[in-house]
């Protein structure tokens, strides 16, 4: 007697899919991607000959390799189907991306980009603008369609589509209202005039706006259709669902008001600057951010609470996509939003449909069909952390969900064991399927990602998935979203809790070795990650066999022993790799060799060096202690001191002296101070103690210069009867005369607001006014009392806050930095560490060089003063 037949296989169930024996993974379609994306990154950087030279030639190796290989394998048919696809979209590709580069070479738009000259252009508002903390301050930015450009305006041959960005606060002219209302000269469809910089990274041209967008077209430039400027894309009503859910957040526990938005809708407007950096540093930023792997939480736990409750497969298929179109319409249906939405379903279908062998051949003919239709995706970082972590997902998310759940099915219901393995495995597959492609992008790596993303992991799935129906009621029905957002602040509040937590912890992000070792390594990270996977799949593979192999055990095991031996190793190596980079500490003299001025992390305290030979250099002001000030020195490979000025006798700016004065001639230190002996304001202790005169120092009066190579100083006001210490703070102009022009610095002291005012004002017929300088090191370590005046007078590029991490002080103060913002780029060396500035030739009308800073020291935990 026959058994009677079961019920039909499901696909959640772990049991039946263990028995299962995985096919083969549909490949063939890998090296065609490979080529297009080889293609992409050439096409880009060479003309058009070297191109087709390039690929022809890469593509008569491939070919001959791979046939050859067939040969010698006897499977000469798949290798030659792929090779013919392979060809097949390479040419597909080239010819597609021939096109729209001649059209806008003939119109002048690759000139103009090239060029980087300020152009006046005419913009259609293509998107909401958004709001980032980035590394010097926040930033806006805004998707735009190039309409016309220059002058007489030119309109560009075919569609440019670019990102218009500014520092502070979106302008009034491109933010759209809160309540969803159409504004003349807001929002996305309306158009703007404004002059902005262009350049390029990868297929994105950036606008760097040197002035706030003018609403409506430009002067000359061609009326809108119909004469309207708000009829364009991105309805009014999202924009106000966004808002409205924005504010819902608002007032919830711990970090859950900053994270949520970017948790559900990848805004991170509300994201504050510690925690972007914490988030960063921990590993965690990609969470903020809308990526295929949210969208495969998201679908997983779909699909698991419908499975469990056993409804049928093809209504949980259903529910899954209703879900992703809701996704897709309230976060916005942007190509990032979309591409995230696909690559998610494929990881879904693999982890969660035991559909691996489909959702990889998807991936593959997905990611090609990409690049043929937009070639210059292939040099897009984004588009490579997508396919990466969509392809972790997919070849190691479900036989990590399987080994998870098996050992979490022992003590948790299995509803609970699924949902957390299933969240644990989309983590840390992405993760480390990502991780090389990071640390290429960054240069660092981040210590303790992985267990801060497996922390984090089991919060992320109802925060997305009640979040994103909390958003989409957010406008019908705000109570329900009030009640959605009331429990997902806890979850939100946790990830939060995680981030600054790894941040904190001793070295959690450092940087990869440098130099050959450090390519060394990477490419053993490499290797062992695509080792990983392989493995994975080759023991899943075994696991599942159903039939036992007999006899031959010995030789078989003889011929694994090679492969995981370099496995092994290749792990080894890597993980060795990542842990020096970690605790080396390091290397001195790693500053860029045309370095110009450095800002020191000396702790709580201050200390600048101005460059005035190969190896030499002028210090101003030196730290609280000896070995920090000697540790910048040999980090910035400064060997000789030319003079050492210290704008005042508080033991934060003098502390280091020893550390400094071996290096210095006889008579090379300068000091300021009042004529009442130095001293600090009772109460405050530490970093206003008053200190000695220094031995064999000449005294710094209003009006004093000097010169060492290429520096020069001067002493715009040194108060010698000022009532309190730091207001007798010498204000210093140094300028370092580089081959890309002078870069002037003001060093400021710790002088306070009153006095700071007061000079300003004019009222010290004794000293000459500040003048416009590229850098200000600004006041008392960013403190309150230090006051706003001297920086909105100076117009300066680059505002630099030297201040120790954890301060018993409270430096900065928030409302410093926040006015520091609104008026450009702000730096501090508790979060950025030692910096080394650079000038070079800049596109500013005025002549100015184009300042960039360099980390040369990371930021370090040194806690200086009580």
């Amino acid at each position: 007697m026959s058994p009677a037949p079961g019920p039909p296989s499901d696909p959640v169930d772990r049991r039946a899919r263990h028995r299962e024996v995985p096919g083969p993974l549909e490949a063939r379609w890998v090296p065609a991607l490979l080529v297009c994306l080889t293609l992409g990154i050439l096409g880009v950087a060479w003309d058009a000959p070297a191109r087709s030279a390039a690929a022809l030639t890469g593509l008569a190796v491939a070919a001959t390799t791979v046939l050859g290989a067939a040969r010698s394998t006897g499977r000469i048919r798949g290798v030659a189907t792929a090779t013919t696809l392979a060809g097949v979209a390479a040419a597909l590709m080239l010819q597609h991306s021939a096109g729209p580069a001649a059209a806008a070479s003939a119109s002048g738009w690759t000139g103009a980009v090239h060029a980087g000259s300020p152009l006046r252009l005419e913009l259609t508002l293509d998107g909401p603008a958004t709001r980032s903390e980035a590394t010097f301050g926040p930033r806006w930015s805004v998707p735009v369609r190039v309409e016309t450009f220059g002058h007489p305006p030119r309109a560009p041959e075919a569609a440019v589509t670019a990102r218009l960005t500014g520092g502070g606060a979106p302008p009034a002219t491109i933010a759209a209202p809160l309540d969803g209302t159409a504004a003349p000269g807001g929002g996305p469809g309306s158009r703007v005039c404004v002059v902005a910089r262009p350049s390029r990274s990868g297929s994105t041209v950036f606008l760097a706006a040197a002035a706030a967008p003018q609403p409506g077209p430009c002067p000359g430039g061609a009326e809108p259709a119909g004469g309207a400027t708000d009829g364009g894309p991105g309805p009014p009503r999202r924009e106000a669902l966004r808002a409205a859910f924005r504010q819902s957040a608002e007032g919830t526990v711990g970090t859950a008001p900053e994270l949520i938005p970017g948790l559900v809708l990848g805004d991170r407007s509300a994201q504050g600057a510690a925690l972007d950096d914490a988030m960063k540093a921990s590993g965690l930023s990609h969470l903020s951010a809308v990526s295929g792997a949210n969208v495969a939480m998201i679908l997983g736990a779909v699909a698991i609470t419908l499975r469990s409750a056993r409804v049928h497969r093809a209504v949980v298929l259903s529910a899954g996509l209703a879900v992703l179109g809701v996704f897709v319409v309230v976060v916005g249906p942007e190509p990032s939003v979309l591409r995230a939405a696909v690559m998610g379903a494929l990881g879904a279908l693999a982890v969660f449909f035991g559909r691996a062998r489909q959702a990889f051949g998807l991936l593959t003919v997905g990611g090609t069909a990409l690049l043929v239709a937009v070639p210059a995706l292939a040099v897009e970082p984004a588009f490579h952390l997508s396919l990466a972590a969509t392809a972790g997902i997919v070849l190691g998310g479900a036989p990590l969900d399987r080994a998870l759940h098996a050992g979490l099915g022992r003590v948790l219901p299995d509803v609970v064991a699924r949902w957390l393995s299933a969240s644990l495995a989309v983590t840390v597959a992405a993760h480390l399927a990502c991780q090389p492609i990071i640390l290429a992008m960054t240069g660092e790596v981040s210590a303790y990602a992985v267990p801060a993303n497996l922390l984090a992991a089991p919060a992320v799935p109802p925060v997305t998935v009640l979040g994103t129906l909390a958003a989409a009621l957010a406008l019908p029905a705000p109570g329900i979203a009030a009640a959605l957002v009331a429990v997902i602040q806890w979850p939100a509040a946790w990830i939060g809790w995680v981030a600054h937590t790894s941040a904190s912890l001793p070295g959690a992000l450092r940087p990869w070795p440098a130099g050959a070792l450090g390519a060394g390594l990477g490419v053993l990270l490499v290797a062992a990650t695509l080792l990983g996977f392989a493995a994975v799949l080759l023991l899943e593979r075994r696991r599942a066999a159903p039939v036992r192999r007999v006899g031959r055990s010995a030789p078989r095991t003889r011929e694994r022993l090679p492969a995981l031996v370099v496995l092994a190793a290749a792990l080894a190596a890597a993980t060795t790799g990542a842990v020096g980079a970690v605790l080396v500490p390091r290397a001195s003299g790693a500053a860029p060799p045309d370095w110009a001025v450095a800002f020191c992390d000396v702790g709580q305290g201050d200390m600048a060096v101005f460059r005035s030979g190969p190896r030499a250099g002028v210090v101003v002001d030196v730290g609280p202690e000896p070995g920090l000030a000697r540790r910048c020195l040999d980090d910035l490979d400064v060997d000789r001191v030319d003079a050492v000025l210290l704008t005042h006798l508080h033991a934060d700016h003098t502390g280091g002296l020893p550390g400094v004065v071996d290096r210095a001639s006889r008579g090379a230190v300068h000091y300021a101070t009042r004529d009442a002996p130095a001293q600090g304001r009772g109460g405050r202790g530490g970093e206003a103690d008053g200190v000695d005169r220094p031995a064999d120092a000449a005294r710094l009066r209003t009006g004093a210069t000097g010169t060492a190579g290429p520096v020069r100083w001067h002493v715009l006001l040194a108060d010698a009867r000022a009532p309190e210490e730091n207001d007798a703070s010498a204000q210093v102009l140094v300028t370092v005369e580089s081959e890309a022009g002078p870069v002037t610095t003001l060093i400021t002291g710790d002088m306070e607001e009153d006095a700071s005012a007061a000079w300003v004002a004019g009222h010290r017929s004794d000293a000459a006014a500040p003048p416009r300088v590229d850098v200000l090191k600004v006041a008392h370590h960013g403190a309150r009392n230090g006051g706003t005046a001297v920086p909105r007078a100076v117009g300066a590029r680059l505002h630099m806050v030297s201040v120790g991490a954890d301060n018993p002080y409270g430096h900065p103060h928030r409302a410093t930095v926040d006015a520091l913002g609104r008026l450009g780029p702000v730096a501090r060396t508790d979060l950025h560490g030692t910096l080394a500035l650079t000038a070079a030739d800049g596109p500013d009308p005025d002549g100015a060089p184009e300042i960039t800073a360099h980390t040369v020291r990371p930021p370090s935990s040194v806690r200086t003063g009580p």
